[in-house]
């Protein structure tokens, strides 16, 4: 798919950023975007939101479906909706090598995926993509301080 000449949400602000360790390894940075750079807890849905994912490490497409299926299973997402949705981002995602950048763009009906600048696939599905972002910026998430880092809350 081809996306716009420069996507709209390269324009908005940050609200804070993160990296995710793992032991020893670095597995990405990570910065919630928005177009006016605040969070708003109450309201976390009501506007439109981008989650810039930039890898340091190579990764294959079926560890990342699987570690989202885990992050989805740790928020209590049932198990036809967790193996519906990994479907569906399977015909999606690619395998991502260090450098390379997933961005998630949350809208008001669903969302859009961005390999590095290009879009790569498109969500119509709410629910879905309210659970995706659900995996960093939930107050059940399995990262809390990532959380507290992505929505500004150092």
């Amino acid at each position: 798919m081809k996306s716009e000449a420069s996507p709209v949400w390269q324009q908005w602000q940050t609200v804070g950023h993160s990296t995710l360790t793992w032991g020893f390894w670095t597995i990405y940075d990570a910065q919630l975007k928005t177009p006016s750079g605040l969070y708003r807890a109450d309201q976390p849905f009501s506007s439109e939101m981008a989650l810039l994912i930039d890898y340091r490490r190579r990764i294959s497409k079926k560890s990342l479906l699987s570690a989202t299926d885990e992050q989805w299973l740790h928020l209590g997402v049932s198990l036809e909706n967790r193996q519906r949705w990994i479907r569906t981002l399977g015909q999606i995602w690619p395998n991502v090598r260090k450098g390379d950048r997933l961005v998630f763009v949350l809208t008001g009906s669903g969302g859009r995926f961005y390999f590095d600048d290009e879009m790569i696939g498109r969500i119509d599905d709410l629910l879905l993509a309210r659970s995706f972002i659900d995996i960093w910026l939930s107050e059940s998430t399995a990262y809390p301080r990532l959380r507290r880092q992505l929505i500004g809350q150092r």
